[in-house]
């Protein structure tokens, strides 16, 4: 139930900053939440959670990004992060749709600072469209997503 929590007080923060009207939460069992993001008047936590302890959480995640550079781009962006644990990471390319766009690199990785290079272009090997792009750190079981902007 805390990681709903945490998903949906990130996501609520996330989506208020683009001022969508619907919102679409999809849980792990598979079950997708839909609500008019004008329903929400305000957040509130089970289990005497409190602001506070959601900050906490989401700083425990192992990932850090440090940024994507240059921001917007064109024709590459150097994508940089830091893990706080060993494993398995994989770092993917989304598009607006949420559909995947291209995977940069998967395998195992040692705590520390990563960067990694993309050149605008889709799995296969085809240069996509200016537009707002979104990559994905997964390492562990734990994912982050941060926003980058290609421009042609």
């Amino acid at each position: 139930m805390r990681k709903i929590v945490i998903i949906l007080f990130i996501l609520v923060i996330y989506m208020s900053s683009y001022h969508a009207e619907t919102m679409y939460i999809n849980l792990i069992s598979g079950e997708t939440i839909t609500f008019n993001t004008t329903e929400i008047n305000q957040i509130t936590f089970s289990d005497d959670t409190s602001i506070d302890d959601m900050v906490e959480l989401i700083g425990q995640l192992p990932i850090k990004f440090l940024k994507n550079y240059p921001n917007p781009f064109n024709p590459t962006t150097t994508i940089s992060f830091q893990i706080d644990e060993k494993g398995e990471t994989v770092v993917e390319v989304y598009n607006v749709k949420g559909q995947k766009v291209n995977t940069l690199s998967k395998g195992h990785r040692e705590p520390g600072n990563h960067t990694i290079v993309w050149d605008g272009r889709s799995t296969n090997g085809k240069p996509v469209a200016s537009g707002l792009y979104f990559y994905k750190v997964s390492i562990n079981g734990h994912n982050k997503t941060k926003k980058m902007l290609l421009i042609k």
